[in-house]
């Protein structure tokens, strides 16, 4: 009768790969695939900051919008935020200023720049319903700590759309500074916006909200403009969209956004932790491909 813990020929301590199959000859250790731990999922998981990566939140706001109340619209809300996940920099807008008051909520965004430095990337919003302001808001805007530009097609004049003339001066000053520029994009808008792509050949563009219409044409962007990025924020968050898009090639032109204060940092960022796709593609989608597309190294 053999003894408990004991197998013939073998002792509880003996390795596998170490089994006598005759004398002078041992086992082959079969191969095996060892999964990586994936820092990112472990960290959603257990709820702790993530550390020793790079996070860029490259869709943010703070500020008050008119449609409902936001609890935590503050940029010392937003940054504790930014730390309690372990985000290094948000690239923020104002919602007043998307909204039509561009001079207020740029003035806020500036504010927040010098608040907390290093860790608030502005974009200028510019009140391109009323033409005759935009050169002077567009001359201060590096002065005043601004390195990208954000446009919103129904901002300042409902209906105005991203082919209008009152966006070249915009887009043109964009491509002169070598900006990113942020554009809120539902689908119809990326029509309107592809001459602009095609003409500033110096500007990043990251196409914001892919997953909420005409998603092959998002992609579609992405893959044949060197200069396009998408971008994820979304409140609809459909299922198996990350996995969509790298399993597509497109893992280097996929941008992580939270759309905060609107949105939740944590939940948006969830999206990314969770998804089935490798640690390294995440890592891209989390903050590198951010770092070439805000040309911030």
């Amino acid at each position: 009768m053999k003894k408990p813990g004991k197998e013939e020929g073998r002792s509880p301590s003996t390795p596998l790969r170490a089994l006598s199959l005759s004398k002078g000859k041992t086992a082959p250790l079969r191969s095996q695939s060892v999964r990586k731990p994936d820092v990112f999922a472990e960290a959603g998981r257990s709820g702790k900051r993530i550390e020793g990566e790079v996070l860029i939140d490259a869709h943010a706001h703070f500020g008050h919008g008119p449609d409902f109340p936001i609890l935590h619209p503050t940029a010392k809300s937003l940054v504790a935020s930014m730390d309690r996940l372990g985000i290094q920099f948000a690239c923020v807008s104002s919602i007043q200023a998307i909204f039509g008051d561009a001079e207020h909520g740029n003035a806020l965004v500036a504010d927040g720049i010098k608040e907390f430095p290093g860790r608030i990337f502005g974009y200028l919003v510019v009140d391109v319903g009323y033409p005759d302001k935009v050169a002077a808001q567009l001359a201060g805007a590096i002065a005043a700590g601004f390195r990208g530009v954000k446009v919103w097609s129904y901002g300042a004049r409902p209906g105005l759309p991203y082919n209008h003339p009152n966006y070249g001066p915009v887009f043109a000053y964009a491509n002169e500074q070598a900006m990113p520029v942020l554009a809120h994009v539902f689908g119809p808008e990326l029509d309107e916006l592809e001459a602009h792509i095609r003409r500033y050949p110096r500007v990043r563009w990251l196409l914001a909200h892919i997953g909420s219409a005409e998603l092959e044409k998002y992609m579609k962007f992405a893959r044949e403009y060197p200069t396009v990025y998408v971008e994820l924020c979304l409140s609809s968050c459909p299922r198996g969209l990350v996995e969509h898009l790298v399993a597509a090639g497109l893992e280097d032109k996929v941008v992580w956004g939270s759309d905060a204060v609107f949105l939740d940092q944590a939940s948006q960022m969830g999206r990314v932790l969770f998804a089935q796709i490798p640690a390294e593609a995440k890592r891209k989608i989390l903050g590198l491909n951010a770092r070439k597309a805000l040309g911030v190294g």
